[in-house]
């Protein structure tokens, strides 16, 4: 169980902090939300959020096998819905070769299959202190691809991305918020642990659908927290952390509370369908 100390004390740099990461997710979230993100259920011949989930899974399962923090499964799939939006609503040049493999991929499962281990390859060098070389994690994956096919998406992906790969996940935004609180709320130890942990999980939850990705990692963060929040079995301490939450709220560029609401429903009726399944 996590416990305070993965907070921050230094609440000053915290705040600058977050309103940096509040700055970075604005551009590409709240256009992805005018276009409903890069995927169109009405069109068949497209991949689908099931087969994003698919993947998400799968990178899930490779980071528990390798002993890496579930953290880098969400960088790389924050990288691989960062490309797919930005290459299929951004006009680039008709024989631009990041457009031409856009396209590709938003119609072929193995191509996305591709781009999702490659930018699990590149959170693993970002993120961890294990190398895994691309042969290495070519042969991990039974050679589905080659060492070759994955450098090159490699190349392709960083440059779709602008080589902008560390942007901050929902659990980063959620830890920087909830140190923002902690000196001002007077609870336990346990249930600080509890409320860190939980609110950890339904990050990490969020990761799997798609939906999630339309919306800004800070009312990701946000949704998991209220959540977490009311699920705590004392009701003074559901009070203290909702008012001081409040507060910070009124600090920060954040969504209305509204949108935050509708997400919040979703995240809890995922987790409910999810406790139902096992």
């Amino acid at each position: 169980m996590q416990s305070t100390e993965s907070l921050t004390r230094n609440t000053v740099a915290v705040a600058d902090t977050l309103t940096a990461m509040i700055e970075r997710e604005q551009p590409t979230v709240c256009s992805c939300r005018d276009y409903d993100g890069y995927l169109n259920p009405s069109d068949p011949t497209m991949i689908t959020a099931d087969d994003r989930k698919k993947l998400v899974e799968w990178c899930y399962h490779f980071v528990d096998h390798c002993q890496l923090s579930q953290q880098t499964v969400a960088s790389a799939i924050d990288m691989v819905d960062r490309f797919l939006f930005t290459t299929s609503t951004i006009n680039y040049s008709a024989t631009d070769a990041v457009k031409v493999v856009s396209d590709e991929i938003l119609r072929d499962q193995n191509k996305l299959q591709l781009l999702t281990i490659t930018a699990l390859y590149v959170a693993i060098k970002v993120n961890e202190r294990v190398v895994v070389s691309s042969d290495r994690l070519a042969e991990m994956c039974r050679r589905v691809h080659t060492t070759g096919e994955i450098e090159e998406m490699e190349r392709i992906l960083l440059s779709g991305l602008s080589w902008k790969c560390h942007a901050p996940t929902a659990h980063q935004v959620g830890l920087s918020i909830l140190s923002l609180v902690e000196p001002y709320v007077d609870i336990p130890e346990e249930t600080w642990e509890i409320l860190i942990e939980e609110t950890t999980y339904m990050t990490e939850v969020a990761v799997f659908d798609y939906y999630f990705s339309t919306q800004r990692r800070s009312t990701v963060a946000l949704a998991a927290i209220y959540n977490a929040i009311g699920d705590m079995r004392s009701k003074g301490h559901q009070e203290q952390l909702r008012a001081f939450l409040s507060m910070i709220m009124e600090g920060f560029d954040f969504d209305h509370f509204e949108q935050i609401n509708e997400v919040r429903e979703k995240l809890q009726s995922l987790i409910t369908q999810l406790e139902e399944r096992f």
